[in-house]
C-alpha cells in the first residue's frame, strides 16, 4: 500500500498543471525610457503562437512619464489584453492592434499595441503606445517577454513528501 501511495504522490506532484503562467517584460521607447515588470496569463503551459489572456500586470511604467507604478490591467482604448509568445527565451512583446493596457497608480492608462495588427489576428512585436492624458503616439524601440519558469510550490512538496516519507518508513521497516 505504501508503494502505491508513494507512486500516487509523485504523480500528483509532477503532473499538477499551473493555472497561470508568469512572464517578465520590458519596453524601451524612443526617448530611452525603459518600462518593466511582470504579468500573468491564463494557460497551463508555455506554447508558441498561442493567444494568452493577460490576467494581471505589475511593474514600473516610464512611458511618457517617469517612475509610475502600474496598478492594474485596463480596458483603455478597447484593449484585448492578449499576447503571443514566439518560443524564444527572450521574445519580443507580441500583441495585436488592440494591444494591452494598464492603469498607473496616478489614474492614467497606457496602451501598447502592434500597429500593423488587427483585432482578429495579425500579432506582431509592439511598435507603438498611446497615453491617455496626452493622446500622443510614441515609438517602441525594443520589447522583451520572457517566461518565468514554473516553481515548485509548498503544496506540491506536501503532496509529494508525505507519501515518500511513509514509503521510506515502510521500506526501512522491511529491512529490519
Amino acid at each position: 500500500m505504501y508503494r502505491y501511495l508513494t507512486i500516487l504522490g509523485f504523480l500528483l506532484a509532477s503532473t499538477r498543471p499551473a493555472f497561470a503562467l508568469g512572464w517578465k517584460w520590458s519596453i524601451t521607447d524612443n526617448n530611452g525610457n525603459i518600462s518593466f515588470g511582470s504579468l500573468t496569463t491564463d494557460g497551463t503551459s508555455y506554447q508558441t503562437n498561442v493567444v494568452y489572456n493577460i490576467t494581471s500586470i505589475s511593474g514600473i511604467s516610464n512611458l511618457g512619464a517617469l517612475g509610475k507604478t502600474i496598478a492594474q490591467i485596463s480596458n483603455y482604448s478597447d484593449a484585448t489584453n492578449t499576447l503571443q509568445w514566439d518560443g524564444t527565451k527572450i521574445s519580443p512583446f507580441i500583441l495585436n492592434y488592440d494591444g494591452t493596457a494598464w492603469e498607473n497608480t496616478d489614474g492614467n492608462s497606457v496602451g501598447i499595441l502592434y500597429l500593423a495588427g488587427s483585432s482578429n489576428g495579425n500579432y506582431g512585436a509592439v511598435d507603438r503606445y498611446i497615453q491617455t492624458y496626452d493622446n500622443k503616439d510614441y515609438s517602441i524601440v525594443s520589447s522583451t517577454l520572457t517566461p518565468v519558469p514554473f516553481e515548485f510550490s509548498l503544496e506540491q512538496g506536501f503532496i509529494l513528501g508525505i507519501p515518500l516519507f511513509l514509503g521510506l518508513r515502510y521500506f526501512k521497516k522491511k529491512k529490519v
